[in-house]
């Protein structure tokens, strides 16, 4: 074993005995862990390292995720309104919506796709939240109840693991379960892959959720994906879960081990002809000498 990696296993000893928020808050800024931190060591520890320990600016912003969060703003505005008592909010005010965020959280250094412009992602944004109005999950079911719209949530959930906070789009209930919705914009379809690879976020939410679902009397909670496709006429599509109590265990072990890892300070790249190539820290990554 060398110096460095006694010195190592040292550090990570101390850090057991720690309090995991405490050691959280001096290792990445911030005393809890989300999803998209845990997700994005999963693809490069090295990228995981320059946002949230070096906490360098990323290079650029990706307009498609400028563009994903301005829906959901949308959408957001949509469920407010109708928790306010209106029947339907008009396109007009969902798109006020989206060019608010927008504004807020372009800035000047977005990187758009071949053949992308502001104006035409804002065309292609009326038509999705148009499509969405036009659909019945734009809808609350009369037997519902709405709990939740864009409900933050925080708990320690895994053991020796900081707080986990999420952040929920939707959250209403029926006598007989607690539902939680996830809006996702996608260039296409939906297939059993994708539900897969979005499920460990929505599983710790459930985990997140089961003691309000316990106080509401909900005997199960379900998983519900509503993806909007970004094409010339917009689909609308339904994906649901019923989680189960070995699919949350599994999940919980994996954070965790990302945990560990993280604290040791396991931070190296994972080149990705995929994932280099939408990366924010491409001139970082070069110039990291290890």
């Amino acid at each position: 074993m060398t110096a460095s990696t006694s010195d190592a296993a040292y550090r990570h000893a101390l850090q057991v005995l720690e309090d995991p928020n405490r050691v959280a808050g001096q290792l990445i800024g911030r005393d809890y862990l989300s999803h998209s931190s845990i997700r994005t060591y999963q693809r490069c520890p090295l990228q995981f390292y320059f946002q949230y320990v070096a906490g360098l600016e990323p290079e650029f912003k990706s307009a498609s995720l400028v563009f994903g969060g301005a829906i959901h703003a949308a959408i957001e505005q949509h469920f407010l309104r109708l928790l306010e008592g209106e029947r339907t909010p008009t396109l007009d005010r969902l798109m006020h919506a989206f060019d608010v965020e927008w504004q807020h959280s372009a800035g000047d250094r977005v990187r758009y796709g071949r053949s992308e412009t502001p104006a035409s992602l804002r065309d292609l944004a009326g038509r999705m939240l148009a499509a969405f109005q036009a659909h019945e999950v734009s809808r609350l079911d009369s037997s519902a109840q709405l709990i939740g719209i864009e409900e933050e949530l925080r708990a320690p959930i895994i053991a020796d693991c900081p707080d986990v906070l999420g952040r929920i789009d939707l959250i209403t209930a029926t006598s007989g379960a607690l539902r939680i919705t996830d809006f996702k914009t996608a260039r296409t379809g939906w297939h059993a892959a994708q539900v897969a690879e979005a499920a460990p976020q929505q599983l710790l939410y459930a985990d997140l959720v089961q003691p309000l679902a316990d106080s509401l009397g909900c005997r199960k909670i379900e998983i519900r994906w509503i993806v909007i496709t970004k094409a010339r006429q917009p689909v609308i599509e339904q994906h649901t879960l019923s989680p189960e109590p070995a699919q949350i265990a599994r999940t919980r072990r994996i954070v965790r081990r990302v945990w560990q890892a993280i604290t040791q300070e396991n931070f190296y790249p994972n080149p990705s002809a995929m994932n280099c190539a939408t990366c924010p820290y491409q001139q970082a990554c070069r110039e990291w000498e290890g």
